[in-house]
């Protein structure tokens, strides 16, 4: 049983796209303090599975030329952490789906930048992905502080579920035998990280196995990568918080680099060097290229791959044409021979509604660009080839700077407009014939039943829970709130201050007005719902538990939003292609809020109640949050008002899923803001359902600008914890905003405590 769910479990992680997948039994961090350590996150765990993506070489090789703060293409190591999210988050529910618990880990987690009680490490994740893969039987340590596998040295990123699977782990790696002390990590890093402040050299102590790296001063390794500074300028010989807030001051930011103990780092027997190809060395690859081209099954699954991703169009052409119609690009890969250029689509959505909170598909429409260049140059990097991947932006230095405006150009003469628009490319060493394909989805046919259809493609989408309303149910049970919840004054902010800096804001207040899927849609004839579960373990764990982590509840809030939004977005694809509208909105009715989170702002689970309700999805707590029959509170809903006639879901049984709240006041009680103003009664069809409504300026000082500490950011180490006044005004709110802890303001972690007090969300221990 155990080898076959590893194996299986293996197989999905590849499947998503893991390029290593390794297990640790959860005993091999015995010796890691709880604070960021899986025991501490789930004492009850057994397994800890961690998977990694590898940089392409071209990302490593190529990008910091010159400069380690002209990224280049390794910029594309923020695209390799939102896949690896998608990982982590899918391989807890692969674990839920069989019975069993787990706890995904975001891919870059750094939540705790100071000393928290006991926990003397800075810069703490909640768990180390580093120290995992070790754990993991994939990787050694290297002096730098990297962790080096066998395949790739330290071009890998890494992600880790912890889970109480009883997985087979992997025999660890023999311990210092990849890390050869060449001295390239100390030569070339350009905050002399390696060779001052540091303290000796620290082990990792695993089953008789002994993995030594350097003590490092994690700030002055945090000085241009983490705050921007100028990695060129003079550095004190101490580094510490108080001295980079000063230099932020005294210098201004210049922008992040790119890690050159990465970069000139790789194993013996796989450095090689070609000095007028990169000054870093070049990795030996297990597959040689014996052909200029690949076969056409390589090509045809490429191009699948990127349609079925949601690419709107790929070209492909030759490099030496763009060359010879725009200028040099070879600085971009020296061994260029094509490049693939993908397109995706990011519809500008409008509604008639004053003030809807419609979905922004930036950031979905933009990953599925950038998964499709990362996979095109990826997968022909395994077969020998090289590849680089590229979004279109602007670059500050010689001669990247003057190929990104040759390609910007090709670009416009390519697409046309380009602003706003996701296009990104690969190039690569492999000569691919000249293409141009557009992306085209079939039309529904007279044997398909319309509502049965996008049921199917919503799920295959990966989403947990479809449902359907009309839009004339919605519109009637907002109309029952209308009296209780409009009017309400709401606070909005502006950041104008300085990041890392300054904290000003300028606050606007306004009144809530309730919305009806008519007001977004004139000819709204029903509603479709999508809903992820957040991963119960994520809940369960939040700010309890020896590890006191927020964390893993952060991830689950922005991931579950960024999965959701890019399901709709395909899903309002095909409603366009058969011929009807489509409006999606983070809140149809308008009546929730947002979340403070390190990935910006996100929605909070008040929204979409109603519409989830009357599309079969849940019930009302008391606390006016949706509790669904499997997955309690711990799920999260997008809607889409169309034009189309669907069948419409039965409603769940309302009042047995509520029962819990017969007699129980905890959420009420437990609000750190006293935040419950009132009381309102929704109307579904013929059943009412009575529900406590908050005091939206109270709720949003902890939930939406951080305020509160005991809302959640407490758990990180920051000092922000501003006491609310009776009466919240925007005066009020600007002065206390000014107050939020310099370093952590940025990465705020919030959490619905009331939600967090509910039987229905999680185990209550008072």
């Amino acid at each position: 049983m155990s080898q076959m769910l590893t194996s299986l479990a293996k197989q999905a992680a590849f499947g998503y796209g893991a390029d290593l997948v390794g297990v640790g039994s959860i005993g091999r961090w015995a010796k890691a303090p709880l604070l960021m350590s899986p025991l501490g996150l789930m004492p009850e765990g057994k397994s800890v599975l961690v998977c990694a993506v590898h940089h392409t070489d071209g990302m490593i090789e190529i990008g910091g030329e010159g400069s380690p703060h002209e990224q280049g293409t390794y910029s594309f190591q923020y695209h390799m952490n939102n896949l690896l999210d998608v990982i982590s988050y899918r391989m807890a529910c692969f674990f839920e789906d069989r019975g069993y618990r787990a706890i995904p880990i975001t891919a870059s987690n750094i939540w705790r930048y100071r000393e928290y009680k006991g926990l003397q490490s800075t810069f703490a994740p909640d768990m180390s992905h580093i120290y995992a893969s070790v754990c993991a039987g994939l990787t050694e340590m290297g002096y730098s502080g990297l962790a080096m596998s066998p395949e790739y040295g330290p071009r890998n990123r890494f992600v880790s579920i912890i889970t109480d699977a009883p997985l087979i782990a992997d025999p660890l790696l023999p311990g210092n035998t990849l890390c050869d002390h060449c001295g390239q990590c100390i030569q070339h890093c350009a905050t002399a990280a390696m060779s001052k402040e540091v303290r000796g050299t620290v082990s990792l102590e695993i089953e008789g196995h002994t993995y030594s790296f350097a003590d490092k001063n994690l700030w002055r390794c945090a000085w241009s990568e983490h705050f921007g500074l100028d990695c060129d300028a003079e550095l004190p010989e101490k580094v510490d918080e108080p001295v980079i807030l000063d230099k932020l001051k005294e210098l201004g930011m210049r922008g992040g680099t790119m890690g050159c103990c990465l970069k000139y780092c790789l194993p013996r027997d796989k450095r090689s060097w070609n000095k007028s190809y990169s000054s870093a060395p070049i990795r030996k690859k297990n597959a040689v290229a014996n052909r200029p081209d690949p076969d056409r099954g390589v090509q045809q699954r490429l191009l699948s791959f990127a349609f079925a991703s949601g690419a709107e169009r790929v070209v492909i052409q030759k490099l030496s044409d763009l060359q010879a119609r725009y200028g040099d690009l070879k600085p971009m890969l020296p061994d260029g021979r094509s490049v693939i250029w993908v397109c995706s689509q990011n519809p500008k959505q409008h509604s008639d509604a004053a003030g809807a909170k419609l979905v922004d598909f930036g950031f979905a429409a933009t990953f599925s660009m950038n998964q499709v260049v990362f996979h095109y140059a990826s997968e022909l990097e395994k077969l020998g080839y090289s590849g680089a991947p590229y979004f279109l932006g602007s670059s500050r230095l010689e001669p990247l700077k003057s190929c990104f405006e040759r390609m910007e150009q090709a670009a416009k003469d390519m697409f046309g407009k380009i602003d706003g628009v996701p296009i990104g490319f690969a190039l690569t060493s492999a000569e691919l014939p000249e293409s141009d394909n557009q992306a085209s989805l079939c039309a529904l046919t007279s044997r398909m039943d319309l509502t049965d259809t996008l049921r199917r493609v919503a799920r295959e989408q990966g989403v947990d829970l479809v449902g359907v309303s009309s839009a004339g149910r919605i519109a009637k049970a907002v109309e029952s709130i209308r009296g209780a919840l409009e009017g309400q004054s709401i606070l909005n902010v502006r950041e104008t201050g300085r990041l890392w800096l300054g904290s000003a804001v300028e606050v606007d207040e306004f009144k809530r007005v309730l919305h009806v899927p008519g007001d977004h849609l004139k000819a709204a004839k029903s509603v479709i719902v999508l809903g992820i579960r957040t991963p119960a373990e994520s809940s369960e764990c939040m700010g309890r538990r020896p590890a006191e982590a927020i964390g893993p509840y952060s991830f689950a809030q922005y991931e579950s939003h960024h999965l959701l939004n890019r399901s709709a977005l395909q899903l309002l694809r095909r409603l366009n292609a058969w011929g009807y509208k489509g409006i999606v909105l983070s809140d149809l009715e308008n009546s929730g809020s947002k979340v403070s989170n390190p990935r910006g702002d996100v929605p909070n689970l008040f929204a979409n109640r109603v519409s989830a309700v009357c599309a079969g999805l849940g019930t009302l707590t008391k606390g006016g949050f949706v509790n669904h029959p499997e997955f309690g509170t711990n799920v999260r809903f997008v809607a889409i008002v169309t034009d189309a006639e669907l069948s419409e879901d039965q409603l769940a049984d309302l009042q047995s899923l509520r029962s819990k709240c017969e007699g129980c006041e905890r959420c009420l009680s437990k609000c750190t803001m006293n935040a419950f103003a009132g009381k309102a009664v929704l109307a579904v069809d013929d059943q009412k359902l009575e529900f406590h409504y908050t005091d939206q300026k109270r709720c949003d000082w902890a939930l939406r600008f951080g305020l509160n500490g005991d809302e959640g950011n407490k758990f990180t180490g920051s000092k922000t914890n501003v006491p609310a006044p009776a009466v919240i005004t925007a005066a009020s709110l600007a002065e206390a905003m000014e107050k939020r802890d310099p370093i952590l303001r940025i990465r705020p972690c919030s959490a619905e405590m009331c939600a967090m007090a509910c039987p229905y969300t999680r185990t209550q221990e008072d």
